[in-house]
């Protein structure tokens, strides 16, 4: 079939939503289903074969049309569980064309042992490496080349033109990347509750999500410390919001019953990375969730206050667009917490910056400090937690 051909966009269509169906068939289906929904659908002659960013999926109409049936759902698959497997996430700063091809391995070996077909595609498959994560599998080849790295991941059968990478990055500069990847975040547990509701969560998606957006720090006894330095009261144990109905947390034998204004302060300077805001957000996502405060406020910071976001007991929280990534400085915070007197405060920030100055002494608020990769930090006032990415 020559690219001369012209193409019929309508006809295009019914195919592509042909394929789509096949993918709520699929075994994942009630993953891969509502994920796929929150992905664009592009067809771009500029590129071989196909594509993904996080935000969409693009195909050549060509290449789509060259392919049977079987096969356009395959390469639908693959382009799919690159998104929910992070893996334009998870990259990191390794080499874009040798993980590219270690997450092809990943994917392909998962998809050829259901018995899904390439015909005509010539794909990195390599049962070697089955059982294995992409970043293992990354460490091997990057050791490796340039011998493992001789054939093209997908070739357009039309053509005979080898695709380039298929996990592109999204257009723009690092503000908009970053927003890219909370994004596709945001879209992959969306999707994991819906498929955990249909009691249908695939196993390496749950490992996926437990192992990047799990939690790190111990909230329980964090929270609990911040209960002692408030008051001398008792605690009871009761169920503070509804929805944690098998769940029995501490709280306070008081009007307040608890956290009633906590406030987290996170740091989007230029020296915080993409991996880093994602773990801000997980550990703020799991004590919001998990305590239930009466009210919770995020507040972006970098030498100014960027954003504020107040988040009630029912609200739902699942991202929050990051602006900033200019230097850093805690006057303003010190400033914030003066002028709001919340009752507790966590800031999330490396501690790049000079000191905060202790707060005056009239302003009784415990401070929790979560450094991330900043071993010789050390803060004034408070309680320093050090992390390491």
């Amino acid at each position: 079939m020559s690219n001369d051909k012209e193409l019929d966009y309508r006809q295009l269509a019914r195919l592509m939503d042909r394929t789509k169906t096949k993918v709520f068939l699929n075994t994942n289906g009630a993953f891969l289903a509502p994920l796929m929904c929150s992905l664009d659908f592009r067809w771009n002659e500029t590129v071989p074969t196909a594509y993904t960013d996080g935000k969409e999926i693009g195909w050549n109409p060509y290449f789509f049309l060259y392919l049977d049936e079987p096969t356009r759902v395959s390469v639908l698959l693959h382009e799919l569980w690159h998104v929910a497997l992070l893996h334009m996430v998870r990259r990191g700063e390794r080499d874009p064309e040798d993980w590219n091809i270690a997450a092809d391995i990943v994917i392909n070996n998962m998809l050829d042992s259901e018995g899904c077909v390439f015909n005509g595609c010539n794909p990195w498959i390599n049962h070697d490496f089955d059982g294995q994560t992409t970043e293992e599998v990354y460490d091997a080849i990057h050791l490796q080349k340039p011998s493992m790295c001789s054939k093209p991941q997908f070739t357009n059968p039309g053509t005979g033109e080898a695709g380039d990478s298929d996990i592109q990055e999204p257009a723009g500069g690092a503000s908009e990347q970053a927003q890219v990847q909370h994004q596709v975040v945001a879209k992959v547990v969306s999707a994991a509750h819906a498929s955990k509701m249909a009691g249908k969560l695939p196993g390496e998606i749950e490992t996926t999500l437990n192992k990047f957006l799990a939690p790190k720090l111990p909230w329980k006894t964090i929270l609990s410390q911040f209960f002692n330095e408030l008051c001398n009261q008792d605690y009871s144990w009761s169920r503070p919001n509804r929805r944690y109905r098998d769940m029995y947390l501490p709280s306070l034998i008081d009007d307040n019953e608890g956290l009633e204004h906590l406030i987290y302060y996170l740091d989007v300077s230029g020296s915080i990375t993409d991996e880093d805001i994602i773990r801000f957000h997980s550990e703020f996502k799991y004590v919001k969730d998990t305590f239930a405060p009466e009210k919770m406020t995020m507040v972006q910071f970098d030498t100014m206050i960027q954003k504020e976001e107040v988040f009630l007991k029912d609200d739902p929280f699942e991202e929050t667009h990051v602006i900033g990534r200019g230097g850093t400085s805690l006057v303003c915070v010190r400033e914030h917490i003066i002028e709001h007197e919340p009752t507790a405060v966590v800031v999330f920030s490396d501690l790049y910056c000079s000191p905060m100055e202790p707060l005056p002494s009239n302003v009784n608020i415990p401070i929790i400090w979560i450094c991330v990769n900043h071993a010789g930090a050390n803060v004034p006032t408070g309680t320093l937690i050090h992390i390491k990415e």
